[in-house]
This record gives C-alpha cells, structure tokens and sequence, in this order.
C-alpha cells in the first residue's frame, strides 16, 4: 500500500475525512473503491476465529451500529457522483448496486423503505428527496433488467478460492439470478411508478453534505434534508423517459418507446453541456428513437438519414435526388457496390422505368465509384459515353469536379488514368479534353503535352477568345446557358470577366423566371466570412460581382491544390477590388492580402519538405507580421482561419521561440493550447534541455485529446476497479487534432507525438511482446490517468506513423535514425495487429534507411535488428507458413536460436521455396542438419545442394573471427535483399 493511500475503516473512525479526500483529484482509494469496501464490509457477516462465519444469531448494537456507519458513508460517496447509475452499472456488481439503493431508500422512506411494498405506494405526498430516491431505485430496476439481456462478458469465477483473498466484487451467477428475479417481478410496479413522477414537482437530490455518519459517541443521527440539492425539471424527465424507453423497447412495447425517446429527445435538447444529474448518451438516444421510428412506421427527415437509407427511399420515390445520393457515396463508399450494380442493370433491363439520360447518370456515377476503389469498371462504358455527345462526358466532369477536392492522390491517379483510358474510345477525344481542359482542377491532373497528345487539335486557349456578341445575347437563350456554363466551370480570368459582362446583359429565356444572381449559380462557393460581409457592403455592380467570383473560384483551386491558379485569380481580385468604390475599399485589399498570404502557406505546406529556405525564410516574416496585426489598430484583424495558418507555418519552420513569446500572439485561438507544448518540447530537444514540466503539458493535452474510455487503477487489495474521468485539458476534438497534424511537416515535432502516442499505447497495452518502439522514452509519465480506449490511441499512432513516412520515406530530408525510428514504430503497429506481411515489410524498410540500402552497412543494422526486432521477424514468418526464411533469421541472434531454427527446417507446410535459401546460410551447424534431414528423407538433390554450401571455404568454422564475420554479412545482405523483393514489390 502507497504512503498516501488512505484505508478504507479510518473514514469509519473519522467521517469528515472523506469529503477532503474524494475532493483530491487523483483519490486512492477512488469513490468506487470506496464503495464496494463499506458496501462488502456492511453487508457481509463478522468473522470470527479462522475466517469462519458467525453462527446465525441476533447481531450486536455495536454491530448493528458499523454496518449502518458503513452504508451512510457508501452513500455519501455516491452523493460525490451524484447517483450515477451508468458508473454504478460498469463497476459495481449487482447485489452491490441492489443493496446501495436499498440503503437509500432505508434512509429517506421510513414507513415504505421495502421496494416489495411500492405496489401501493402513493407518489403525491412524497417530500422532493423521498421523490429522488424513488425514482432512482426504480430506474435501477427497469436497468438491470435491460442490461441483463445485452452481451456482456462473463462473470469471474475463481475455481480454486485463495484464502485471504477473497474479490469483493465477485458474486455468483444464482444470487444475480435471483436479484434479477425479484426485479423483473416488480417491473410493472417500477414503470407505473416512473411515469407517476414524471408529473412530479420539485425534485431534489442528497448530497455529501446530507448525511450524518454515526460514530461511536452517537446513539441517533439526524440527516440535513434541507442541504440536498436541486434538480432541473428537465434532467429528471429526460433520464426517467429514456429508461422508460429502454425497458419499453426490451418488452417490444415500440409504439410506448417511441413516445418516451421522443420526449427524451426533445428535452436533451434543452439540457445544458456535462448535466449532474442526467447521463443519457446522445447517440444511443438517436439510435433507439431511429430504430423505433422505423418499427413504427415514422419517417425520420431524409437529410438525417444514412446514404443508405436515402438510397433505399429514393429506390421507392422513383428515383428521387438518386444523383445526389450516389455522388455522396462516392466520397462515402457507405452503400454495397453490388446494390449500386442492380440498380444499373434493371434500369438496362426495363429502360422504360427511367429516362435513357438517367440510365446515363448511373453508368457513370457507378464507373466513377469502381476507378476510385480501385475495381474492374465495365468497359463498355466509354462507347456509352461516346455516343451520348456533349451532354454525357459534361455530367461526367460535373461529377467529378464537384468531388475532387475531397479525393486523396491515389484516387487524383486513378481518375487520371481512368481518363486517358476512356480518351482511347473513337470519337471521344475532341470531346473530353475540351471539357477536361475548361475544368481547371482536372485539367491540372494533365501537363499540356498529354492533353495534346490525347487529342492532336488541342491548343491552350487563350485570353479573350470566347468573346460574344452583346447585342446577340440578349436574345439567345442557349447563349446564357454557355455563359453560366463558363462562369461554373472556368478558371480563366478573361473568360470569366467576359462571362460576368455577359451575364448581366443577357435577358432570361422566360419573363416569368427571372436570373439567378451569380452568387447564387452555384451554392457550393464559398469564402472567407470577414471578406465576404466586406464585399457585400459594396453597391451591387459586375465589378463587385468579378471579384466575387474571382475569389469564390480561388477557394476552389485551393482545396483542389491548384494552389498557382488559385493565387492568380486571388491577384485579379484584388486588382478588382482596388477600383471599388467605397469606404471599405482599404479594408477588402487588406484582407485580400491575407487571404493571399494564407494560400502561399497552403502551397508552402503542400510542398514540404522541398521548399526553398529562402521561401520559407520570406512566409515566415509574413507570417509573423499577419500575427502581430491581430490587434487590429488600423481596423483590420486577421481571422482565425489565416491566424491558425501561420501558426502551423512557424512551427514547421522551426520557429519555436516566436511562439513561446518571440511575437504576440491572439489569445482566443484554440490550437495554441497544443501548438505551445508541442513548441516548447521540440525547442527544449534541440536545445539539449531537460524541462518536464513542458513535456507533461504536452503530455497532459494530447491524452486529454483522446480520452474516450475506461481507465484501471488498482485497489489497496490489488483487484483492478475502472475509474472514469473527464480530462480538463481537452482542447479540441481528435478529427480536429488529426486535421493539425495532417499539415505538421517538421520532423521533430512528428517525432515527439509519435513518441508520446507510443508511450500511451505501450502503457494500455501492458505486453511487452508487442511494444511499439518509440524515442525519448525518458520524456514522458510512467503512467496514463485519464480513460484513453486503446483502439483510438492505436489508430490515431498508426496514422500518424502513416504520415510521417509518407512525407520521409528515407533520410533525403531528415535524419535517417528518425525515419529509421518511424519504420520500426510502424512494423511494430502492424505486429500488433497481427498484419504479419505489413510488419516484415517494415522491418525490412527499417533496415533498409538505416543503411542506405545495404550500401552504409558498418554495423548500423545491429542497431535496427536488435534480437527482439528479429523474434517478432521469425514470428511473423511463421505465421506466413515461411519457415524456411523463419530458419535463416534464427542465425541472426546473437544467440543463435537452434531449437526454432530445427523444428522451423523440419516443417512440411512450409510454402517457400527450401533449397532458394541455402545460399544464405552461414552457420555449419544448420548446413549439417539440413545433409542429414535431406539424407534421412531421401532428398538427394537437395542434399547435394546443401553439401556444395558446406564446401565453401569461407564457411569453415575454422576461419578466423575476421572472415567468418564477413561471409555472414555477404549472406545477410543476400538474404535481406532477397525478403526485399517479395515484401517491398508493392
């Protein structure tokens, strides 16, 4: 027991000492624990010589009095979590929870404290606490019953019961049967009395402050009702009809559910963040009101449901807004390929059911779906496209341009090639590449060259050449449709400065349907907030639209990574925007400039690490200066978006001291909570510094980032309890934290949360065969507070690790021990999660940055191949059934591992090639075995193979230390190189 681990009889002794110490913030005992000790202790009986039970006689005053001392004080710890059913429910064994509550209801109801006796029981003249304690065995009760019939895990049962170290929360499967019983006997009792209360007045609830403990001076206690506190209206009904709900929707009761989710619904609504009193899960609210819904026959709002669901609704609307759900999904890949497939193919068998242009729609939306997963598209589809002109290859670069800013560049390739492959199909070309060319973010996809090779006629156009006739305009509808045609889909500045003219000239097709203004021809531009509420101050004029929709179109080429074009539009824009007419006008260029700046440092970032220092050097200073303006003296502040980028810019600058002090920074941004930790880490590493303070807040934001699961601390006994926690130093949210780290480039930063998330890791997963190798290992705590489940950590590890490979993959740009370090931490990754292919794949590469390809071998791959590395390497091979490969690691122990190695060269089920591997033996001990099973087995062949590797002379075992090393090594690099071409082909 820890000095300062409190026993659980001196709060027996002395009960004010409880409050101060649940008021401690990490408690040992915890409140839990504490519980299941005064609960165990008050209801078990004395002991009496050896661990015997007591013989069933009257029990004492004395003790009659410690076990009534004992169960006010578990109730006043739970008054400390404020009567959480769910915390009681995770950690507390039933019978534990039964007699808790029943000890509450002893003390509030004294006439009607037996729950057998509720069947009469009258809720009107109850007092506010009497009202709190009944709902709350009640509730207790509907509950258990629901938790009894979910998946749980199995009870502990211990065969052989160890003298003196009996588990309190131990109990056996016929006393929670039996509570279980009792229970579902009064369920209908419970449930009557539970919607009673929900025309309940106030309510109020016991706290600490409540009850009095007796002592051994006390012969009464009297409890300070008056000190209970308040609580809302709305917590209580809200949590009283989601437990109703629960247990309505266990006895298929769904009509009755369904009214009590969706008052549960309406009230959580109106409930405010972290309610004392209220644990109802907003997701699984959700998932109960949309299952009850569907039971029901309600229909939940189409633009809440699932794709899928969409999907099926459009199926049976005739199609309804089918396009739009089928171009979601695929950015989604939410709905089965397959349902998608037999869609298409009954609309080919009953074209009647559609339009032939729908039939169209779905050809390509599904083409589109199978070239970015990857798969096998119908190769029928380039005729289908060629022979419906100008109108099919249109949606198809609709439908692509509308996505492609949300597509990474596996799928940027795979639409690229798709491309040039439909391009092959006759008559097709003088079609795409226009369309492909007057969509600046494919066109992007193309040099000039291939465009020009795809189709021979293809010329860059140029500046003014789309120039139409006014007075024609205004009466040629198919005119405007080219007009709002090029003002969506082009990227040229003259084109769209002529397209604007245009456009405000040019009458409507109808009188009764006016033009749409040209911010509202496409709902999908968008800008910063502060620079459009500046524009729109401006008279409405073409040169207030121009640079609208110059900078509309900017924003676009950006997310695109169109990031020169996008500069270009943004510095006609603001060349416009200089000949406003107006107050504002000073400010909009202000604005415009940073907005400029910002997509420099969106490019900058794109590019690392092959950035130019003196690039870099240049966006620093801005970015510095942008910073420092935050103030806003001259009446213009930076917003956040372009603040949030400059931080990230320094940091993967290296400018760490600018951002501990060196400039001032707007104290409302969030990242600065994770950007200055992080600072101040990385500066103390270059440094050589050793500050632990900095690590541990570093240390203490990131995990409160990822808190999202139970947390085990053990017991003065030694059992494990979960404790729950909610972690004060969360900040942002982990797709927040992913979408930082995602433009983090500077290879010491990336090392430290690399680091800390495998120390995190390593420390929830307590199997020292399966650590995740880290560095700075010394840096962090030994110990994770905070509830962290150990799936998030993991993934969050291995898209990190991801990252910081995809941007070093050797020591090109940093030093190699970091992506040596990256390697490893990756293999190991994949080792846990038994993807034994991934993991030898990253061992391997490991090596093979370590030594620059085998070419810098002065013993660095010791250093990478340590013994521990080559076990999980001979595990891995195992379990591919390559034992053969499994044998030849087993030399590279130091150790040599004869054992592994004989029983992996005796293995039938071996599916690499045997004999392929003798070259790589070095050791005479393994080439002899190997004659003698080949001899024995009658492989002749395979023994005269291996004879001729034991006539090598550099294999002599009696060559000197010098010559023996080197044959080891010649046959290590064959070997390495040979594992590199099976698992490094991808």
């Amino acid at each position: 027991m820890a000095s300062d681990t409190v026993a659980w009889f001196e709060f027996l002794l002395n009960p004010s000492l409880l409050e101060s110490h649940l008021n401690q913030t990490n408690p040992e005992p915890s409140a839990i624990g504490l519980i299941i000790q005064f609960i165990y202790n008050s209801i078990k009986k004395s002991d009496v010589g050896n661990n015997e039970l007591e013989p069933l006689d009257e029990p004492t005053h004395e003790n009659t009095k410690k076990k009534k001392a004992l169960s006010l004080l578990a109730l006043k710890t739970s008054a400390h979590l404020n009567f959480n059913l769910e915390i009681f429910e995770q950690k507390l064994p039933l019978h534990m929870q039964d007699a808790l509550l029943v000890a509450l209801l002893q003390e509030t109801l004294e006439e009607a404290s037996t729950p057998a006796l509720h069947a009469t029981l009258d809720t009107g003249p109850l007092l506010p606490y009497q009202l709190f304690s009944v709902a709350l065995y009640h509730r207790y009760a509907l509950r258990a019953l629901v938790q009894a019939k979910l998946p749980a895990r199995p009870l502990k049962v211990s065969n052989v019961p160890i003298p003196g170290q009996q588990d309190p929360t131990q109990e056996s499967r016929e006393v929670q049967e039996g509570i279980l019983s009792v229970l579902d006997r009064g369920a209908d009792v419970s449930v009557r009395i539970l919607e009673q209360l929900l025309g309940a007045g106030q309510v109020r609830a016991p706290t600490m402050a409540t009850f009095t403990v007796h002592t051994h001076q006390t012969t009464s206690v009297t409890h300070a009702w008056q000190r209970c506190g308040l609580v809302s209206d709305e917590q209580f009904k809200c949590q009283i009809h989601f437990d109703l709900g629960a247990y309505h929707f266990l006895q298929e009761r769904y009509e009755d559910a369904f009214s009590h989710f969706s008052e549960a619904h309406k009230l959580l609504s109106e409930i405010g963040c972290q309610p004392e009193y209220c644990q109802v899960n907003e997701a699984h609210l959700k998932g109960y009101y949309t299952s009850c819904a569907s039971l029901c026959g309600r229909s939940t709002p189409l633009d809440q449901r699932s794709l899928y669901d969409r999907f099926l609704h459009s199926l049976g609307n005739g199609y309804q807004d089918m396009v739009k759900v089928l171009s979601d999904d695929n950015v989604a890949f939410e709905i089965p390929s397959y349902l998608r497939k037999n869609l298409e193919l009954d609309l080919q068998a009953r074209p009647e059911k559609a339009p032939q242009a729908f039939l169209l729609q779905m050809q390509t939306l599904n083409t589109i779906r199978n070239v970015l997963e990857g798969e096998l598209w119908n190769s029928s589809y380039p005729i289908v496209l060629a022979q419906s002109g100008r109108s099919g290859v249109q949606f198809l670069i609709q439908a692509l341009a509308a996505k492609l800013s949300k597509f990474n560049s596996s799928h940027m390739e795979r639409i690229r090639t798709f491309l040039m492959t439909i391009n092959l199909a006759s008559g097709l070309s003088e079609v795409l590449v226009p369309a492909i060319a007057a969509c600046l973010p494919l066109k992007t996809l193309f040099s000039h060259q291939e465009l020009h090779t795809m189709w021979p006629k293809y010329e860059e156009p140029r500046p003014g050449v789309k120039k139409r006739s006014p007075d024609a305009s205004l009466t040629n509808a198919n005119n405007l449709n080219d007009i709002i045609w090029d003002l969506i889909h082009s990227y040229h500045p003259e084109v769209l400065k002529d397209a604007v003219m245009h456009y405000k000239n040019t009458a409507p097709a109808r009188t009764d349907m006016p033009k749409k203004e040209i911010q509202e021809l496409n709902v999908k531009w968008e800008m910063p907030i502060p620079i459009y509420n500046t524009l729109m101050k401006f008279p409405q004029t073409p040169q207030r639209e121009l640079v609208y929709i110059y900078i509309a179109k900017a924003v676009e080429l950006a997310l695109a990574k169109s990031f020169q074009s996008a500069l270009g539009l943004l510095e006609e824009a603001n060349s416009h925007a200089a000949k406003l007419l107006g107050r504002d006008t000073v400010r909009l260029c202000k604005l415009l400039s940073w907005m400029m700046l910002m997509t420099k440092i969106q490019h900058c970032l794109h590019e690392l690490p092959c950035v130019d220092n003196s690039v870099m050097s240049e966006l620093t200073n801005e970015a510095r200066a942008c910073l420092s303006a935050h103030s806003g003296r001259d009446g213009v502040a930076p917003w956040t978006g372009i603040n949030n980028w400059c931080i990230l810019l320094l940091v993967n600058a290296g400018e760490w001291s600018s951002l501990l002090g060196g400039i001032s920074l707007p104290s409302h941004l969030y990242l600065l909570a994770l950007v200055k930790p992080l600072a101040a880490t990385a500066h103390a590493l270059r440094e050589k510094l050793t500050n632990k303070s900095v690590w541990y807040d570093l240390w203490d934001v990131v995990v409160g980032i990822l808190v999202n699961s139970t947390q085990h601390k053990r017991t003065s006994s030694g059992q494990p309890i979960p404790i729950e926690r909610h972690h004060d130093s969360v900040i942002m949210s982990r797709s927040a934290f992913l979408d930082f780290v995602e433009n983090l480039r500077e290879p010491s930063c990336l090392s430290i949360l690399i680091s800390l998330l495998g120390h995190v890791l390593n420390i929830l997963n307590q199997e020292p065969s399966s650590e995740v190798h880290i560095d700075h290992l010394a840096m962090w705590p030994s110990s994770v507070e905070p509830m962290v489940t150990m799936e998030t950590v993991r993934d969050t590890l291995m898209w990190l690790v991801d990252h910081a490979t995809k941007l070093y993959p050797t020591g090109t740009h940093t030093s190699a021990a970091l992506c040596t370090s990256w390697h490893l931490s990756r293999a190991d990754l994949a080792y846990m999660s038994d993807q034994h292919r991934n993991a030898l794949a990253g061992y391997l590469t490991a090596v093979f940055v370590a030594t620059d390809f085998l070419r810098n071998d002065n013993g660095v791959d010791q250093s990478v191949l340590t013994d521990s590395i080559i076990r999980r390497m001979i595990r891995c091979c195992m379990n591919l059934n390559c034992y053969t490969q499994a044998a030849i690691l087993c030399q590279f122990l130091e150790n040599i591992d004869y054992c592994t190695a004989l029983r992996c060269l005796q293995e039938r089920s071996s599916v690499d090639a045997m004999d392929a591997y003798y070259c790589c033996l070095w050791d005479v001990s393994l080439i002899e075995f190997i004659i003698n099973m080949h001899q024995k087995r009658g492989e002749l062949q395979r023994r005269d193979k291996a004879l001729k590797m034991m006539g090598l002379l550099e294999v002599n075992s009696n060559n000197n230390d010098e010559i023996q090393r080197e044959a080891a090594k010649v046959r290590k690099h064959r070997f390495l190189r040979s594992m590199a071409k099976q698992y490094l082909e991808e």
